[in-house]
């Protein structure tokens, strides 16, 4: 170990007696110093204009554009500067046979030149330590353990590079050859990644040997063992090589011994590197405060529940556009979406089916061949193992799901389908996952809409019904993808309401209710059944007879509100201090838009417990008795007539019957939950995630599965602007100017000697 010291502190010595470690270290300050204060000081002017911050743990370390991000990508300029002569000006000297022919062996030579590169990259890792100290006198909360586990996966990359640096270096003796034979290696590991999609084996491999993001995981808050062995491995490596090459100059060996040497140590690292890989034997350490990349405590104990593996087949439709997410190209991405999933689920296995089927009607058969035949092209897809049209019907009926790409939960025998969506995010969330394995084990929450009486259907896309939000097959938000199963019940058809639905939703009739039809709906409410009524202005008569029993009537009229940008009917109505209580707590200013609502009274021989979830505005709003038409006259609010008012327009019933307790939401407005209003863009409205948070009182939190986390406290600027601009002249001015110094200090002293 002595040897190794001293072949490290020599080469320490030299590599400080040259500018280029000095500049290196200079360029880099100044590069971290200023990505952290730019983005900083954006931040800043963000919490200026009122603006709630992001986790600013993650903002000024991870993600794209975080000190630790940027410096993972312009890594590879960095290191190839400092190793391209820790060999190759041994060998331009002609020292290396001083060196080959000392009582030094190779590996302590070797491992001596890579402890000097570990001491300089452990330099710039402490250089990137002291932006925790920044961090922590600009922000508040800082997560330290998260910005640590970053910190020690750029190291680890920093010591695969100069390992890699140290092998190319012994292959010639030109310095400025070896950086740029370093530079084509470490291109050529950063795009391995992409050989050989098409094929599942060599993706696998390929996607193993790939450094490129390597380190992402540790910098975004998750370390895992096949991350860390693979870093292992890759420096072993080429240590190894590097060991390999100078022994073969110091002993004659055969090209064939010489082969097999070096395929034997590829192979060797290969192997271990891809069975270390496997799920089954993967190990997480999550380094997030609130361990943001680990699934919630909920999913945990739904995978708990599981006495199987869950298989997950995924049909994607070679002609559809979302094909690309499921070609072979784009299968280690797509499999890495559920790596929340396999690190608790490691059995979990995932199918992949492609078939081609009509998209259009008028379609032809010879049209969708030539469609399915260049998209097979396009994607590498086998054609020849895309099922036709007609065996796709054998297998699954995908028609329903509109022939685009989808996958099929599978799991004793039962089946759920797990959507793509079609926003940003594309991908099923943990929400969204868990609810699915939720209705595998304990099977769907049942909704059933009322149907006889011309109500809302699930069914209509017109802009007055509910398909969005009840069937909307690829929105994230609707209830078939949050773990509800929804259903019409035609209450002409039937002797009685199902007693096994969650929710009953009796949602504006346009006629009235027979009286045995009343019947029903009042032998459902005594029972105990959930219900969401919702009616409309000029219809109270409708379902008045139906509040009548729970002590609530709809009130004659129309609210109307006053506001400057909109007609008076659409009203905004705001939730009450005790809404929250319920779990209906939203931000300050949130409003569920109303078109055409009316108010509702309550009477005091009522038998449950009333809360106002939604009530008006009082300062605006007011509550039109007469007739009117907006179409053919301007309706404005008289103060000699019209009476400002605060009326509910929401109401959350509860009442314990039978061991149970029973839930109603009384709602003066059946457009709230439309297709109209979930795609409305203004004014903003929460009408969405307030139909979500309702359905999950519905079912006593069961689903919509609950994954919320805890809120980031990390999100506060400390620093002012001119505070900033200082520490900003700090690591840009300041230490370079200082380590400048320092740095020609020594090299002058060096050259007088």
């Amino acid at each position: 170990m002595k040897k190794i010291f001293r072949i490290a502190r020599l080469e320490l010595a030299i590599m400080f007696f040259s500018p280029i470690a000095w500049l290196v270290l200079i360029i880099f300050i100044i590069q971290t110093g200023l990505t952290f204060t730019e983005l900083l000081y954006s931040q800043e002017t963000y919490q200026q204009l009122g603006r709630k911050l992001p986790p600013m743990s993650k903002v000024l370390f991870a993600g794209e554009e975080g000190i630790l991000a940027t410096v993972q990508k312009n890594l590879y300029l960095y290191i190839p500067l400092l190793t391209m002569g820790l060999f190759s000006r041994e060998t331009s000297s002609g020292s290396i046979k001083l060196l080959l022919s000392s009582p030094v062996t190779v590996t302590q030579m070797v491992m001596g030149k890579f402890l000097s590169m570990m001491v300089y990259t452990l330099l710039l890792a402490m250089v990137l330590g002291t932006f925790i100290g920044a961090g922590m006198i600009s922000i508040e909360a800082l997560d330290i353990k998260f910005v640590l586990g970053g910190i020690l996966g750029i190291y680890l990359l920093m010591l695969a590079y100069s390992a890699i640096g140290l092998f190319m270096s012994t292959l010639t003796s030109y310095q400025v050859v070896a950086a740029i034979n370093t530079l084509a290696v470490l291109a050529f590991f950063n795009f391995i990644g992409e050989v050989g999609q098409a094929y599942d084996f060599i993706r696998d491999i390929a996607y193993w040997l790939s450094i490129s993001g390597r380190a992402d995981n540790f910098v975004n808050g998750l370390i895992s063992s096949k991350d860390l062995i693979y870093f292992l491995l890759v420096t072993g490596l080429f240590l190894a090589l590097t060991i390999i090459k100078l022994q073969d100059e110091r002993e004659t060996r055969s090209k064939k011994v010489k082969f097999v040497r070096y395929s034997t140590a590829i192979i060797l690292v290969v192997a271990i590197g891809y069975i270390t890989s496997l799920p089954a034997i993967n190990a997480y350490y999550d380094t997030t405060r609130f361990k943001d990349r680990t699934l919630t405590k909920t999913s945990q104990d739904l995978v708990s529940e599981l006495e199987e593996p869950i298989v997950l087949n995924t049909y994607v439709n070679a002609v559809h556009r979302s094909a690309s997410y499921g070609a072979p190209e784009n299968r280690i991405s797509d499999l890495n979406r559920f790596e929340q999933y396999r690190r608790f689920m490691p059995e979990m296995e995932m199918n992949y089916v492609v078939y081609y089927d009509t998209l259009q009607y008028n379609d032809t058969t010879t049209t969708l061949l030539e469609k399915a035949k260049k998209a097979a092209s396009a994607h590498k897809f086998d054609f020849d193992e895309m099922l036709p049209p007609k065996e796709i019907k054998k297998t699954k009926d995908l028609v329903p799901e509109n022939n685009r790409l989808v996958r099929f939960m599978e799991y004793k025998g039962e089946q759920t389908p797990l959507r793509m969506f079609d926003d940003m995010y594309v991908y099923p969330g943990e929400s969204e996952i868990s609810a699915a394995i939720k209705r595998l084990i304990s099977g769907p929450a049942r909704v059933g809409l009322l149907q006889g009486n011309n109500e809302r259907k699930s069914e209509s896309m017109e802009d007055a019904g509910y398909q969005i939000i009840t069937k909307g097959v690829n929105i994230r938000g609707s209830l078939i993808n949050q773990g509800f199963e929804v259903s019409d019940i035609l209450i002409d058809e039937i002797d009685s309401i199902p007693r096994d639905i969650e929710v009953l939703i009796v949602s504006d009739p346009k006629s009235s209710y027979t009286q045995r039809e009343i019947q029903k709906i009042q032998e459902f409410i005594a029972a105990g059944g959930n219900m969401l009524i919702a009616g409309e202005p000029g219809r109270q008569s409708l379902l008045n007879p139906i509040l009548q029993e729970l002590g609530m009537a709809f009130a004659p009229g129309t609210l109307l509100q006053e506001t400057k940008n909109f007609e008076p009917d659409l009203l905004q109505a705001v939730f009450t201090p005790q809404a929250r209580e319920l779990g209906y707590g939203f931000y300050d200013d949130a409003v569920v838009t109303m078109p055409d609502a009316m108010a509702i009274q309550v009477s005091d021989s009522t038998e449950f417990k009333v809360t106002p979830i939604l009530i008006t505005d009082h300062t605006a709003t007011w509550n039109k008795i007469e007739e009117f038409d907006l179409n053919t006259e301007k309706v404005r609010f008289n103060p000699e007539t019209d009476q400002k008012v605060l009326a509910p327009v929401a109401l959350a019933l509860e009442r314990d019957l039978n061991e149970h307790k029973q839930k109603i939401m009384v709602i003066g407005d059946a457009d709230f939950l439309s297709n109209a209003e979930m795609n409305r863009n203004s004014p903003r409205s929460v009408n969405s995630s307030f139909v979500i948070r309702m359905f999950r009182w519905f079912s006593d939190g069961e689903y919509p599965v609950n994954t919320a986390r805890k809120a980031a406290i990390d999100n506060v600027i400390k620093f002012s602007r001119f505070e900033i601009q200082w520490l900003k002249g700090f690591y840009t001015g300041i230490i370079p100017v200082v380590l400048g110094g320092l740095g020609m200090f020594i090299l002058i002293r060096r050259k007088r000697r």
